[in-house]
């Protein structure tokens, strides 16, 4: 469409004759009227007004297509449509000024009108950038209208605030009025409110600009990383871009940015933080739709990447959303290079999807297979039919025969490695959502209302603590908690409000965030400020709990120095972001999509078991090879943690530090119980929080440890001088531990210091005899009854207790904690000729 108004625009500028000019101009507006958007009828409109005005001097069509101009946007509330208006209007009354003319159209109405509406927008904090926008059109507008300079002071100390207030908004063109405003200096140049705004925004124009151009450095930096393998050091770069880059002037680098880290992030499993940036990228490219009706290969590239994100979170329901809209936009534009491909894509991800859901999940799909067929995923529609069991509608559709050739074939798209671990459809269908996170080895798991915005506000608090937490081991800051619980809870009060608790007492971390008048709240500028600081309580509350904190100086550094808050994008822009693209009513799409209606057929579930029953996927870390250590110091390469995705951390459960760290392990004691085996017990400072340390072990192991989980280890050996004194290693068994690539190990560990052995060689030769023992504490022997000790009350029973010298502990040995060498003088026996402790000693 463009093309025609530009081929008239060209006519006017050669000074072609005016009939071929206003012919091309008609032309222009016919084609946009029948053809093109509103945006492009109003640029037409627009031009051929200008053109009228200054180059035809006709000043009965100006005022035509200036009257055509208003009515094409008259219910329009975007700001920049107006500004087209408000210039002609300006234009209008000056001429009708110095002519002394008479209007042949109805002015002062438009004039009213337009005003009203710059009001109404400016009065729209939701969209606090369009609101600024309207306001400094009206403003500026009021400049025409003076016949003093004087009387502008006013109208600059407004002008003042506004820029004040535009600092933080992408939308708001800050560079354009800077220049706009600095061409009024032959006018105003006497006033003391212009000089000391245009003071303000020269040196802001400065800063701007100097900010950006050192953000273009470490955004090329980050890139430079991704392109290298550095994930980690790139996600540090491109967040510390972020704020810099957050203006107009600089917003397609913003969106470069965005798009850059999002990539990191998948490509170190933070899945979450990439859907957040991806969204806050595509809400930005479909500005343009909502300002000036464009539609663009930048829109159908990120729709497309955000389906494939969703498909990856197992939110099918979402990427079909993405998708059709994908499609939508790829449909509509001329220089699309998307095609079977990406439909083949999308397809067998959602195949793969389909296969690696349960029965359960399947069930809930009846209403899906004639939405897949919609949009032209034919495969996974006849794949879901089958994993529902129409069986006979599957091979009659696809001309194919379900036999075990088939179901080989069905089992490796199960299984295929499509670089990311499909778990099946996680879309919540029931009054409480779950979305899950992992995060260095620890679950995080959030349970909120299934409703917006508690759907939105859950996945941007799943992809704060991502973006914050994402360089923390590279950082030198480790997890300690294998599991944290997040619950959301609603209340009904008015009044916008957030607060946050946590409960380190029972076996899993649970932090429960209460959040207050979020149904009834617009989400304006303010009470988007007021959460993303109530976001940043919850990191810092969570910082000791989640993590070792040797020293606050990696804190800092990852906070202030690597602007970890920077990257991690607020809850404000996730939930208007979503709303921008999608719309407002996303539950009521989601909805649409799993319900029954006249159109679409439903297929109830035939199955009473999986379709995979008889060949279940095996997960890689179920197969677990007994690991052995390694002989030297470990590789350079291998202490590369660039290469590591955080799905390759785990952190053993069985020991919570947090737990132990409320007492004080003191000792032990053995106890020999008639017709029961021997009794290993800790004793604690405060024995009722040894007992509750028990309770979480029993509750995890049993109170028979059967599959060997919880290790016990004694040390002896560790002094000459004291050769009674031994260690005593609490852990969880390594060996029965699924293997990952990293693994956090936790220990306690307490030395024994009696003067005597006796009680620990009868207690080991008791052990030997019956090849069992108690493990328990003191708060459990109160409760025992020597005569007829009850099975329960004595503790968690154990097959297996490692005794070891610590001459035989060695470089990469799992128990080479065990062995102090700054303060032990271990015993080290002179008859043997290899002692595995020389090489841990040498190593320091």
């Amino acid at each position: 469409m463009d093309i025609f108004l530009e081929i008239a625009e060209l006519s006017a500028e050669l000074e072609k004759p005016l009939i071929e000019t206003q012919g091309l101009f008609e032309r222009a507006i016919k084609i946009s009227k029948k053809f093109g958007t509103n945006q492009q009828l109003l640029d037409a409109y627009y031009q051929y007004a200008w053109k009228s005005h200054f180059w035809m001097e006709d000043f009965n069509l100006f005022e035509e297509n200036l009257q055509f101009a208003y009515e094409s946007i008259a219910s329009s509330t975007n700001s920049s449509k107006w500004e087209k208006v408000l210039n002609l209007v300006t234009v209008h009354k000056s001429y009708i000024r110095l002519n002394n003319a008479t209007s042949t159209i109805d002015i002062e109405n438009i004039e009213r009108n337009m005003l009203a509406k710059l009001d109404e927008i400016a009065d729209d904090e939701s969209r606090p950038s369009n609101a600024l926008i309207a306001r400094t059109h009206k403003a500026i507008y009021k400049l025409t209208t003076f016949s003093d300079v004087e009387d502008a002071s006013a109208v600059f100390e407004e002008l003042h605030e506004i820029f004040k207030n535009s600092g933080n908004l992408i939308g708001y063109p800050f560079e354009k009025h800077f220049q706009l405003l600095n061409e009024l200096d032959d006018i105003f140049f006497e006033v003391d409110a212009y000089e000391n705004l245009l003071d303000y925004m020269t040196e802001q124009s400065a800063v701007r600009g100097g900010e950006v151009k050192g953000a273009l450095l470490n955004l090329r930096r980050g890139i430079k990383r991704i392109q290298n393998g550095h994930p980690y050091q790139a996600i540090k770069y491109l967040g510390k871009s972020f704020i810099p880059l957050y203006k107009e002037e600089s917003r397609d680098k913003f969106i470069l940015a965005l798009k850059a880290i999002a990539y990191a992030y998948e490509s170190i499993g933070l899945l979450w933080s990439s859907r957040s940036c991806l969204l806050l990228s595509a809400s930005l490219i479909t500005d343009n739709y909502w300002k000036y009706d464009e539609i663009s290969l930048k829109q159908a590239e990120i729709y497309y990447s955000l389906c494939l994100t969703e498909i990856k979170l197992g939110k099918l329901a979402h990427a079909l959303l993405w998708y059709e809209l994908f499609l939508i936009i790829n449909q509509n534009i001329s220089d699309s290079s998307f095609g079977d491909k990406e439909n083949q894509q999308v397809d067998f991800y959602v195949s793969q999807l389909i296969f690696n859901t349960d029965l359960k999940g399947i069930n809930r799909q009846s209403n899906i297979p004639d939405e897949l067929d919609r949009l032209g995923l034919f495969v996974s529609s006849g794949c879901l039919k089958y994993a529902l069991g129409y069986i006979e509608d599957f091979e009659r559709e696809y001309e194919v025969t379900a036999d075990k050739d088939h179901n080989d074939f069905l089992q490796k798209i199960r299984d295929f490695d499509a670089g990311f671990n499909s778990k099946g459809i996680k879309d919540n269908y029931d009054k409480r959502g779950i979305y899950t996170s992992f995060i260095f080895g620890c679950t995080i798991e959030i349970n909120f209302p299934n409703r917006s915005p508690f759907i939105e506000f859950s996945t941007s608090i799943l992809a704060l603590l991502e973006s914050a937490f994402a360089t923390c081991t590279i950082d030198n800051i480790h997890l300690k908690e294998a599991f944290l619980t997040i619950e959301v809870i609603a209340d009904d009060e008015d009044d916008l409000s957030l607060s946050h608790e946590i409960n380190s007492n029972s076996g899993k971390l649970n932090f429960t965030i209460n959040c207050n008048g979020f149904e009834t709240s617009a989400f304006r500028i303010d009470a988007q400020q007021k959460i993303t600081n109530e976001f940043k309580k919850i990191v810092f509350g969570l910082l000791p709990e989640l993590f070792f904190i040797k020293n606050t100086e990696y804190i800092e550094k990852m906070i202030f120095e690597d602007a970890a808050f920077d990257r991690a994008i607020s809850f404000g822009a996730c939930i208007k972001a979503i709303e921008n693209v999608l719309g407002n009513d996303i539950d009521q799409q989601i909805k649409k999509i799993y319900s029954t209606s006249a159109e679409k057929k439903t297929y109830h579930l035939l199955r009473d078991k999986s379709w995979d029953s008889e060949f279940p996927k095996v997960l890689e870390n179920e197969d677990i090879n007994t690991p052995t250590p390694g002989k030297g110091r470990m590789p350079e390469e291998e202490l590369n943690s660039e290469n590591i995705t955080h799905k390759d951390y785990s952190i053993q459960s069985l020991i919570k530090p947090r737990l132990w760290d409320r007492t004080r392990w003191q000792g032990v004691g053995f106890a020999q119980l008639k017709s029961r085996y021997p009794g290993l017990y800790l004793l604690f400072k405060h024995p009722d929080i040894g007992e509750d340390i028990f309770k979480d072990l029993i509750s995890s192991v049993g109170l028979v440890d059967s599959k060997a989980r919880l290790r016990v280890c004694i040390v002896k050996g560790i002094s000459v001088k004291n050769p009674t004194h031994y260690r005593v290693l609490i852990s969880e068994n390594m060996m029965t531990t699924p293997l990952t690539k990293r693994m956090t190990m936790i220990s306690r560990i307490n030395t024994m210091t009696p003067d005597s052995n006796v009680n620990l060689e009868r207690f080991l030769a008791a052990y030997q005899a019956c090849g069992k023992f108690y493990l328990g504490c003191d708060a459990m022997l109160k409760n025992i009854v020597p005569e007829h000790p009850q099975r329960d009350s004595l503790g968690i029973e154990m097959s297996t207790l490692d005794v070891r010298w610590a001459w035989e502990i060695g470089l990469n040995d799992v128990d080479c904690i065990g062995v102090n060498l700054k303060e032990d003088d271990p015993y080290i026996p002179s008859d043997v000729a290899e002692i595995p402790l020389l090489q841990l000693i040498n190593s320091k």
